[in-house]
C-alpha cells in the first residue's frame, strides 16, 4: 500500500509540473512571430521554456530524491550548498519577472529580449550543474 501511495504521489506532481508547463505553452505562444523583433521575441519565449522545464525537473528531484546533506567538517561543503541555493532562488525570480514585465519594456525591447535570453541559457545551465553534481537518492 505505502508502495501505491508513493507512485500515486509522483504522479500527481509530474502531471502538476506537464500541466504547469503547457499552461505556459499555451500562455506565452512561443512560436507566435512579432513583426518587428521576431527573432529576439522566440529567442526569449523558447530559453524561458527551456528554463522551465529545467527548473521543473530540479524541483521534481528536490522533492522525491533529496537526500541530507552528509556530515562532513569540512567548511567548504557548507559554502557549496549556499552558493546552491543562492542560484535557484535567484533563478526562481529573474526569469519569471522578465517574462513578466517583457511588454513593459519599450524603446529597448529587442535587446531586452536578446540579454534576458542569454541570462535564461545561463541560468538553465547553471541549474543543470546543480542537477547533475548532487548526489540524489533513488
Amino acid at each position: 500500500m505505502n508502495g501505491f501511495l508513493n507512485f500515486l504521489l509522483h504522479l500527481i506532481f509530474i502531471a502538476t509540473f506537464v500541466f504547469l508547463y503547457v499552461v505556459s505553452v499555451i500562455i506565452l505562444r512561443p512560436f507566435r512571430v512579432h513583426r518587428k523583433r521576431p527573432v529576439s521575441t522566440i529567442a526569449l519565449k523558447t530559453s524561458y521554456l527551456l528554463y522551465l522545464v529545467v527548473f521543473l525537473v530540479l524541483a521534481y528531484m528536490v522533492l522525491f530524491h533529496a537526500g541530507t546533506p552528509p556530515e562532513t567538517e569540512d567548511p567548504g561543503a557548507d559554502r557549496y550548498l549556499n552558493v546552491y541555493y543562492a542560484v535557484v532562488i535567484t533563478a526562481f525570480f529573474v526569469p519569471n519577472l522578465a517574462i513578466m514585465i517583457r511588454r513593459k519594456i519599450g524603446h529597448f525591447r529587442t535587446q531586452y529580449n536578446i540579454i534576458f535570453s542569454i541570462v535564461n541559457i545561463l541560468i538553465s545551465l547553471s541549474l543543470a550543474y546543480i542537477i547533475f553534481s548532487l548526489n540524489w537518492e533513488f
